[in-house]
C-alpha cells in the first residue's frame, strides 16, 4: 500500500493527471494562450495542444484518422448576443475545469476507443481570453464563437488518438 502512496504522489509532482482529475486551462483569442480555437463538440483536429496551438479549419482531421485532440463538449456560460462583462479570468478558468470535469465523469467520454482506454487520456478546459469573450462575434474567434467554453482530451503519453472518444 505504501509503495502504491509513493508512486501516486510522485506522478502527481511530475505532472502526470489521471482523466478524471482537475482539467488543466487554456485560453483562446486574442492574447490567450491558443490564438484560435474552433472545434465543435465530436470535431478532432491535428497539433499538440499547448502554448501557441491553433485549432481552426485547416487543423481538422478525421477522427478514424490519428489525430492529437479531441473536442467531447462545450457550453456557452454567457450569451453572445447580450453585452455582458468578462468574468476575470479565474471565473472563466474555474467554469471551465468544473465543466470539463463534469463532462470527464459523465458517460459523454466513451472508456475506450482505439485501442486507448480512457484513464490514460487528459482533459483540457479551452476557455475564451478577455479580447474573445468581449467581442464574442468578431473576426478572430472563428464560428464557434468568443463565449464558447469546450473540453478536448489528448492522451497522456503524447501519442495520437486513432479513434473517437466522444458519444454523439
Amino acid at each position: 500500500m505504501a509503495v502504491l502512496v509513493v508512486l501516486a504522489v510522485g506522478a502527481l509532482l511530475g505532472g502526470w493527471r489521471p482523466f478524471s482529475s482537475e482539467p488543466e486551462v487554456y485560453t483562446f483569442g486574442p492574447g490567450g494562450d491558443l490564438p484560435a480555437f474552433a472545434l465543435f463538440d465530436g470535431q478532432c483536429a491535428s497539433g499538440k495542444l499547448g502554448d501557441g496551438a491553433s485549432y481552426t479549419s485547416g487543423t481538422d482531421t478525421p477522427c478514424g484518422d490519428p489525430h492529437d485532440v479531441e473536442a467531447v463538449g462545450s457550453t456557452t456560460p454567457l450569451n453572445e448576443s447580450r453585452q455582458v462583462s468578462y468574468p476575470g479570468a479565474e471565473a472563466i478558468a474555474a467554469f471551465g475545469r468544473s465543466f470539463c470535469a463534469m463532462v470527464a465523469s459523465s458517460g459523454q467520454v466513451a472508456p475506450a476507443a482505439g485501442g486507448v482506454d480512457r484513464s490514460a487520456l487528459r482533459v483540457a478546459a479551452i476557455v475564451p481570453g478577455e479580447a474573445a469573450f468581449d467581442a464574442p462575434n468578431g473576426p478572430d474567434v472563428g464560428s464557434s464563437g468568443g463565449r464558447l467554453v469546450s473540453c478536448v482530451i489528448t492522451r497522456a503519453d503524447g501519442q495520437k488518438l486513432t479513434d473517437r472518444f466522444s458519444v454523439i
